[in-house]
This record gives C-alpha cells, sequence and structure tokens, in this order.
C-alpha cells in the first residue's frame, strides 16, 4: 500500500530546504591552524575531567567560554568575536566557513543579556539560568538545524492529537506542551536548556526583540523571573517521562529513516513512493546503529572511568591513605586495591552485559514508520495519570522507600566489615559503588537510545530494582553534588583557560602581523 501524498511531500520538503551556504571566502572568519590545533587538544582534554553527553558539548562550550569572556571583556562586539574564534579553533564550528556578520549577530545576544545582568532582578542561579538561555541562542543561530527542527515538528504534527491522557485532569493545553517537549527530548536528545529555550521564545515573545526594551530593561529582566518558575514547573512535569515513553517509537522511526535518507539523498523521492524498499533501507540504518551502538557503549565507558579517576578517585586516594595512617598508624592494603581497582571492574562488568536491540526491536520501527506516512492518525496511546494517594499511603510508602536504602547499603557494609574494612575503606567504597553505578546506569540508558520496546517487568526485575535504586539514586545525588566542586574544573576553567587563550589569541596576532610582513617582502 502506497504512503499519503500528503506526507510523502511532507518529507520530501523537509529534505529539499535544508541549505547549503556558501560565503566568499574573504567574508569569511578563519582561524590560524596551528592555533585551532591546540585549541582543539586543549578542549579534548577538558572535557575528559567534565563528563557531557556528546550531542551537548558545544554547548556547554559556548557557555564556559560566555562566561569568562564577561568576566574579562565588556564589549559585546569584542566577546562576540573572541567568542566564535574560539569555538572554530575548538573545532565546534567550521573554520573558513562562518560569515563576519555572524560576529554582530552574536553580539546582540550579548548585549542583551548584559542588560539583564545589569538589573540583578534574580538570584545567582537565575542569571546562571538566563546565561545557558543566551547559551543555547547562540548556538541555535551558528549551527544550521533546519532539518532537525523541521523533523520534530512532522512529528509533532502527526502524533499530538494521537496522545490522551486519563484518569487526572490536565489541561489540553498543558498535554499539547508536553507532546511538543517530549518529541524535542527524543528526536533531538534535547535537555533542559535547550527546551527551556523553546519555551522562553513562547512565554516571553519580546526576548527576541530586545531593540524593543533596551532602553528599559527592568521589566523584561522582572517578568523572566516568573518564567523561570513556569518553564521549570513544565520541565519537571510528573507525567513527562510517560509521554517520551509512548512518543519514543515514531521518534526513533524518523531518526532512521532520516539517516536512510542522508546516506542516498538522490533516492528520498523513490524510496517514498516504495514503502517496502523505504522499510528495507530503514532496517539497514537499525543494524548499522546497534553495531555502532556497541562502539559507543565502549567510548562512553572509557571517558568516564577517566573522568571518575581524575575527578574522584585521586581525592579519595589521597585521602583514604593519610586517614588510615594517622587513625590506625598502618595501611590496610586490600581494601585500598580493592577501592582502587573497583571502579575499572565495575564498569567493564556493565559493559559487558549490556546489550543491543533486536529483530523484533527493527519490526517495531518499521510499523512506526508505516503510522507517520499512511493515511489517519497514528495508533491512540493513552497515558495514564499517577493515582492520588492518601497522606497515609504516601508516608508509608516514603518509609518503605527509606528501608530500602537501609536494607542495600547496610547489607554492603556488612560483607565489607566481614573481609576487614575500616570505617573509612568502607566509607570510599559506598562511594565508589553509588557514583560509579550512576555511571553505568547512564550509559546503560544511553545504549538503550534505539530500544523502542519495554523490557518485561519480571520477578527478578523487581528484586534488582529494589537494592540497585537507592545505590543509584545516592551516585546521582553524589554526581551533581561532587561535580559541582570539582577542582580540576576549577583548575582548567579559573587558573588555567584564560591565560592559555590569551596566549592563543597572541599567537593568532603574531602569524597574521608574519604574514603581512611577508607579504611586505614580495616584489
Amino acid at each position: 500500500m502506497a504512503y499519503s501524498r500528503q506526507y510523502i511531500q511532507q518529507i520530501q520538503e523537509i529534505f529539499s530546504k535544508v541549505s547549503q551556504k556558501s560565503y566568499q571566502s574573504d567574508e569569511n572568519i578563519t582561524v590560524h591552524a596551528a592555533v585551532g590545533r591546540f585549541a582543539f587538544i586543549y578542549e579534548k582534554i577538558r572535557n575528559a575531567v567534565d563528563y557531557k553527553d556528546e550531542h551537548l558539548i558545544r554547548k556547554a562550550a559556548i557557555l564556559r567560554m560566555l562566561k569568562r569572556l564577561l568576566l574579562l571583556e565588556r564589549d559585546p562586539r569584542i566577546i562576540a568575536e573572541r567568542l566564535i574564534r574560539e569555538m572554530i579553533g575548538a573545532r565546534y564550528l567550521p573554520n573558513g566557513v562562518m560569515p563576519q556578520t555572524c560576529i554582530d549577530d552574536v553580539s546582540w545576544r550579548i548585549y542583551k543579556l548584559q542588560l539583564i545582568q545589569n538589573v540583578k532582578a534574580g538570584s545567582e542561579s537565575h542569571l546562571d539560568w538566563v546565561r545557558g538561555m543566551v547559551a543555547v541562542e547562540i548556538e541555535d543561530l551558528l549551527v544550521d538545524a533546519v532539518k532537525e527542527k523541521a523533523l520534530v515538528s512532522f512529528l509533532y504534527d502527526r502524533v499530538h492529537d494521537s496522545i490522551k491522557v486519563s484518569g487526572g485532569q490536565i489541561d489540553p493545553a498543558e498535554v499539547q506542551l508536553q507532546t511538543y517537549l517530549a518529541c524535542f527530548r527524543t528526536v533531538i536528545k534535547a535537555d533542559d536548556e535547550i527546551l527551556g529555550y523553546k519555551m522562553l521564545r513562547a512565554f516571553l515573545p519580546e526576548w527576541l526583540t530586545p531593540q524593543n526594551w533596551m532602553d528599559d530593561p527592568r521589566p523584561i529582566a522582572e517578568r523572566l523571573v516568573a518564567v523561570e518558575r513556569r518553564i521549570k514547573l513544565q520541565l519537571r512535569h510528573p507525567l513527562s517521562l510517560k509521554f517520551q515513553r509512548v512518543i519514543k517509537p515514531w521518534a526513533v522511526a524518523i531518526n532512521m529513516m532520516s539517516s536512510a535518507f542522508d546516506k542516498k539523498p538522490e533516492e528520498v523521492n523513490a524510496l517514498l513512493q516504495d514503502p517496502e524498499a523505504l522499510k528495507r533501507a530503514v532496517s539497514l540504518v537499525a543494524e548499522e546503529r546497534y553495531t555502532k551502538t556497541k562502539a559507543k557503549v565502549r567510548r562512553a565507558t572509557i571517558r568516564a572511568m577517566i573522568y571518575l579517576f581524575l575527578t574522584k578517585m585521586i581525592m579519595a586516594l589521597i585521602l583514604e591513605a593519610p586517614a588510615e595512617l594517622f587513625l590506625y598508624s598502618e595501611l590496610h592494603y586490600k581494601p585500598l586495591a580493592i577501592n582502587l581497582l573497583f571502579p575499572a571492574v565495575l564498569m567493564f562488568i556493565v559493559g559487558l552485559f549490556i546489550r543491543v536491540p533486536g529483530p523484533e526491536n527493527t519490526s517495531r520501527i518499521r510499523s512506526a514508520i508505516d503510522e507517520l506516512l499512511n493515511e489517519g492518525m497514528p495508533e491512540l496511546r493513552v497515558i495514564s495519570a499517577p493515582a492520588k494517594r492518601t497522606a497515609t499511603a504516601k508516608l508509608m510508602l516514603t518509609l518503605v522507600y527509606m528501608l530500602t536504602f537501609v536494607v542495600s547499603f547496610g547489607l554492603v557494609s556488612l560483607l565489607l566489615d566481614y573481609i576487614s574494612f575500616t570505617w573509612i575503606s568502607t566509607l570510599i567504597f559506598l562511594f565508589f559503588l553509588s557514583v560509579v553505578s550512576f555511571f553505568a546506569f547512564r550509559i546503560r540508558l544511553n545504549a538503550r537510545e534505539y530500544f523502542v520496546i519495554d523490557d518485561k517487568v519480571t520477578l527478578r526485575h523487581s528484586i534488582v530494582d529494589f537494592f540497585s535504586i537507592p545505590i543509584l539514586s545516592a551516585g546521582r545525588w553524589l554526581s551533581l553534588s561532587i561535580s559541582r566542586i570539582n577542582i580540576f574544573l576549577f583548575f582548567f576553567d579559573f587558573i588555567f583557560e584564560a591565560p592559555y587563550k590569551i596566549f592563543l589569541s597572541l599567537l593568532e596576532e603574531w602569524f597574521a602581523f608574519a604574514k603581512e610582513k611577508k607579504d611586505e617582502l614580495q616584489p
């Protein structure tokens, strides 16, 4: 059966309107190759001690560079030019491609940020949130994501009437918003900052026209505080994960289909006209993605191990040995060796047991493509709102949840005491267990990126969840808390990066000066 002519045309338009920009060479921003090489090496080293998902590294770099440059310079145009040149040098942006006009475009965003910061309408955490919004806006300006946005819009238009919520009082507009956010989360893996910026544009349209309020920024700055609260309420919606779960099969199908078209752009029209050929092409892409997932898991495991070693293991080992010598006048080598080897062994074991999707998963992806491209709406998906619990039920569940912490950590502590761990080495082991388990859990989630079939809930899974959820929760809390006091990031960001980037800037000036002198020697 042929696909709908209407949806075929929409997909054709998406893949035909991806612009291939070209600029004259003398209008583009170019960074010297040697300077770029030094900047690129630095970024690689720094990213090794600041674990982030690969697709979010560029945005994080923009925010980091922006914060530093705002402290060192006041002129928004100078900040914008330095920011873009640093991004090009670090290979987050292509060299010799970005037009000079980008500097003025970015400087407007920075000036807008400076106006809001000068008003000081909110707390420092609020201003940090605003800086995050500007970082997203700058990335959105500099990086062409026309196709990705169009695919998200296509998915939302196709499925928003196929999702209903039962068992709770939820406004239809809120359902539509959560559906839209879930489409962004599942198609392009947008984080809270990216989604926050999308909502900021909708909740405060004036944000996009600073020329209308730059003379009196205080009203906008004060409204931003309320807008932030409104945005965060939506990001923390109790049903957000359920929306993502029901949309994920369609989103994975969209991404697989997009990859099939990117591999053979000249065959887009032919594939859309032949459903079986399209599904065969998508199946090939799925098999390639499953294979790449294994390699991605290995890379993620290695990155996590380096991150843990540099930011946490060294600190723990430096603390453990002196503390034991001070309290016990001797070193307990067996606990020390276990604490040293345990994180790597645990990460290795997790990597062995992470599996990739199979044929049944690919079949579900093919079915999702049919739902999106055939006539009529996709099959209705019903999300069940959580049942309202009485105060007594909430209290009982909280007590049981606390009991899981006591049981899980208590059993591990008893085992460690049996093999002669001191209380110091026990604390460090529990620290490692929690943090590494959380990292392993995140890697497993990344490996399940293309899974569209839910696992069956078994007794074994329930028992594992009972003991693992407290450990994972503790690991998440520790990771978030300790990342804020990461001494390695403090060294890179506040001690090393600023003088290093100044050196690179001077080096590039020297190369330009040397070229001028060389040109003068020519007849």
